[in-house]
């Protein structure tokens, strides 16, 4: 992050601490419609003008790490297999076989040399060229080079697989990512490795588990004996940035040194020394659109992944990934670190499907938003930028307003 930045975020985050009323000049936003959390076919425009196209982060990049590795990506209603080239470098394709569909391969993860199709022996070299079909003869004017396994757009960042699913070209990732990417630098992702991975369902609509990771409104209530003790939620400043992305960065109340919540305990402390003193004094969290979300440590930092299984259902998935430790036993800052972070999950895990019961009921109407939740309002705003208002009723809209505000 540059220093021009971190300034001005510390300037924002003392004008933060000391108003006493609504900032002058930022206007009222208007409510959220509650039939965005249960509408079929606002779902169905979210699943392909979204997720569909988007850029979407997958998992690390060292769980493909030699050539002939792959690894399935099997969310969304779809099967992807990533591959590691013999050139190191990485090419996504539909794990669907072009004679009748059957999968290339059935295992999630593994090394091979070819991909050979589970029901008539189809074999593509690792680059999704047909190589091989079984009494070739019997097909009239055939071309195998007309039968190449269906590609997927993929690319990487900062250690971490991309995949998109747009049929047309979905641009350059790291333009896509910038400025997060940039103000990520510091940390070396790439150079990070996977501490643990977690995975657990929720039956709630995916907007209404984003929303509760972009505000610390909601700490004194429901994190007041977890987070609430580590940050100052009085100070939060928030940022809107370009592609849907946003920050939110809070100062800490203990751990200026750097670490989660419960480092102050702790013996051991991983540091990572390219951060800037603002990535241990402050808890520096970024949604990235559509649906990725990071609380940042200079110990290191989760990712979160938000993926919609239905209409009323989320599939919730965190990693956390730091730097290596000396010697093979993991440290016991990251087994206390683990199970304090499962905790606050748990916290935010359980409103969510009594809110969506709610929002099922009829009974909830429209959401007013307040500045803190400004970044809420954004990505909802940001999400219609993407399906075009003109496709939506008006009654299911959220006006785009917040342009102005976003950071340049």
């Amino acid at each position: 992050m540059d220093i021009e930045k971190i300034n001005e975020i510390k300037a924002q985050m003392n004008y933060e601490r000391t108003r006493n009323s609504h900032p002058e000049g930022f206007p009222k936003l208007p409510e959220i419609p509650g039939k965005r959390y249960t509408d079929k076919d606002l779902y169905k425009l979210e699943m392909e003008n979204i997720f569909l196209k988007s850029w979407l982060m997958i998992f690390r990049e060292d769980e493909v790490s030699n050539p002939g590795d792959y690894k399935m990506f099997n969310k969304l209603g779809r099967e992807i297999l990533v591959v590691r080239q013999n050139d190191y470098s990485l090419k996504a394709f539909y794990n669907t076989c072009q004679h009748r569909g059957a999968p290339v391969v059935r295992e999630s993860e593994g090394n091979t040399k070819i991909l050979k199709c589970q029901y008539h022996s189809w074999a593509y070299d690792l680059a999704g060229n047909l190589i091989k079909v079984p009494d070739l003869r019997d097909f009239k004017d055939f071309d195998p080079g007309c039968k190449k396994l269906k590609k997927v757009h993929c690319d990487s960042w900062g250690g971490w697989v991309y995949i998109s699913l747009s049929e047309d070209n979905p641009g350059s990732l790291i333009d896509f990512l910038n400025p997060v990417a940039h103000e990520l630098e510091c940390f070396k992702s790439s150079e990070l490795i996977t501490v643990y991975k977690k995975s657990v369902t929720v039956k709630a609509n995916w907007k209404t588990c984003l929303d509760a990771f972009m505000e610390v409104y909601h700490a004194p209530t429901i994190h007041k004996d977890t987070v609430n003790i580590l940050l100052d939620g009085s100070a939060m400043a928030a940022g809107l940035l370009k592609n849907g992305h946003s920050r939110m960065v809070t100062p800490k109340k203990i751990n200026l040194d750097g670490g989660f919540l419960g480092a102050e305990n702790s013996d051991y402390v991983p540091y990572i020394e390219t951060c800037d003193k603002i990535h241990a004094q402050t808890n520096v969290a970024y949604g990235m659109f559509p649906n990725f979300i990071t609380p940042t440590d200079t110990s290191g930092y989760p990712a979160i992944l938000f993926w919609p299984k239905g209409l009323r259902e989320t599939e919730f998935e965190w990693i956390q990934i730091a730097p290596k430790w000396p010697g093979n036993e993991k440290p016991d800052y990251w087994k206390e670190q683990e199970a304090s972070f499962d905790l606050i999950m748990a916290e935010d895990f359980k409103n969510l499907e009594p809110m969506q019961v709610s929002h099922d009921s009829g009974v909830f109407e429209s959401m007013p938003l307040n500045y803190q939740e400004r970044r809420i309002y954004y990505y909802h705003q940001v999400i219609d930028d993407w399906i075009g208002r003109e496709n939506l009723p008006k009654d299911i809209q959220v006006p785009n307003i917040l342009d102005p505000f976003i950071e340049v």
